[in-house]
């Protein structure tokens, strides 16, 4: 109760200061509303649904704006883009074939601990443009990497969980994050960052992404397995019953059903129409409601699985909302008061220096959030429009900040909704994430801002 009074309180002292010269009393409102919405997530005062959903009833009774305006968000393609995509995702995980994905990886590369880890990563890389919520993704695979570290006798909560599953478990736990940040698709936020770019003139879609993200994440989904074998090394290092019991799985689970043959194909299409959208101007969410209907249409997917899933309806009212309330923003001017104010402060700055500088920042935030999509919402356009200001190549910072959304996310046990699943199994420690997330981020950023600047300056130029 203390938290919520405190937002309140912090909520209401913010919007009776007067508007800093410059802003637009309405857009001082709306970012009254706005911060106090997000720190009302941040610190764990309200969920993110309830802080949403009272965001936007605050911002239409006060008029800050009008219903049709606030109302906007909701008959947005994106957000229906990442409702159908979800949906998509727990007909994948129906029909059993993305289990069976993961098995076949197993059982080919999983005869070390350190090979098992990299066909974790792989798995996760292949299946993640299907998988627009990484809590969706993680939610299969973590039960497979909990059954393997167990048939290995490695149990959680105890002194062999070191032998094989927490080195297991975080691998799996970063390797989210870097698989986010090689697919558009694979994280709700990242089409919501398109989207903002866009509002700067920058065109980022499904094909230039995968070309961008393609070179520094899988540098660092090659490097970082390694780094994480050397610094949280596993007890057991090979893992001689893993293929056989995989196989085993495999055998039992029998041909292709029908189900997944079906999956598997309108996966297929998904992947590809999405890839070719922008070059035969299709668009990317009616595939999306196409790919459902025939799962739908084929019963691989039914209505009453539809009516189960209400997360998707939940996913969408509050994306809806902080999706709108940070457009509004933006157009009432509020983002590029900001973004000049930061520019500002890096005048008389080389470009390369203010673009390390921001994009290190941005990064170091991440400890004040518990949600990506918080985090994107609230402060990518702020930093995209003062590194701009600043001279930094747009789609440098773009990309660079929108890899760092994702790539971030083990930086603190809380940094992601996955990371609670992975610390709850028993075999990583919350005090382990501050270290070796802390880490593993600081190599990501290295890994990103070395070659992937390079990369990008190189296919953007």
């Amino acid at each position: 109760m203390l938290k919520k009074v405190l937002i309140l309180l912090f909520g209401l002292c913010l919007w009776f200061i007067p508007a800093p010269e410059g802003i637009d009393p309405q857009a001082w409102h709306l970012f009254a509303i706005f911060i106090t919405t997000i720190f009302s997530v941040v610190f764990n005062a309200f969920n993110i649904l309830v802080a949403s959903i009272f965001g936007l009833v605050v911002s239409i009774l006060t008029g800050t704006l009008e219903p049709v305006e606030a109302y906007s968000g909701f008959s947005d393609g994106i957000i229906l883009l990442i409702v159908m995509a979800f949906l998509i995702a727990k007909a994948v995980v129906k029909s059993g074939l993305g289990n069976r994905i993961a098995l076949m990886m197993i059982s080919r590369f999983g005869h070390t601990t350190l090979g098992l880890g990299y066909s974790l990563m792989a798995t996760d890389l292949l299946i993640a443009p299907a998988f627009p919520s990484n809590t969706a993704r993680s939610g299969l695979l973590f039960p497979i990497v909990f059954s393997v570290s167990e048939s290995n006798d490695s149990h959680p909560n105890h002194p062999s969980s070191k032998d094989m599953g927490s080195f297991l478990m975080f691998v799996s736990m970063f390797g989210i994050g870097l698989s986010s940040a090689l697919w558009l698709t694979a994280m709700a936020v990242n089409p919501a960052g398109a989207a903002i770019a866009n509002e700067f003139g920058l065109n980022i879609h499904f094909g230039n992404w995968i070309l961008a993200a393609f070179v520094p994440t899988l540098v660092s989904a090659i490097v970082l397995p390694y780094v994480v074998y050397r610094i949280y090394p596993p007890n057991i290092k090979n893992t001689p019953e893993a293929p056989r019991k995989a196989k085993e799985h495999l055998s039992e689970m029998g041909s292709l059903s029908r189900d997944e043959w079906i999956t598997a194909v309108v996966f297929s299409f998904l992947v590809l129409a999405w890839a070719l959208s922008d070059v035969f101007s299709i668009d990317k969410t009616v595939v999306a409601f196409l790919g459902l209907g025939l799962l739908v249409a084929t019963q691989v997917f039914t209505m009453d699985d539809i009516r189960k899933e209400g997360e998707a309806l939940s996913t969408m009212i509050w994306f809806a909302i902080l999706y709108t309330l940070s457009t509004y923003l933006s157009k009432l001017g509020f983002m590029t008061y900001v973004g000049d104010m930061l520019a500002l402060q890096l005048l008389g700055l080389s470009w390369p220096l203010a673009f390390v500088i921001l994009v290190a920042v941005y990064v170091l935030f991440h400890y004040l959030f518990v949600s990506q999509t918080a985090h994107l919402l609230a402060l990518f356009g702020v930093f995209l429009g003062a590194g701009i200001s600043a001279g930094v190549p747009p789609y440098l910072l773009a990309f660079m900040l929108l890899f760092a959304t994702n790539f971030f996310s083990v930086i603190t046990p809380q940094g992601s909704s996955c990371n609670i699943l992975y610390i709850s199994s028993g075999y990583i420690k919350p005090q382990e994430v501050y270290t070796y997330g802390g880490l593993v981020t600081l190599m990501s950023f290295l890994i990103y801002m070395s070659i992937g600047s390079a990369w990008l300056m190189l296919v953007f130029h």
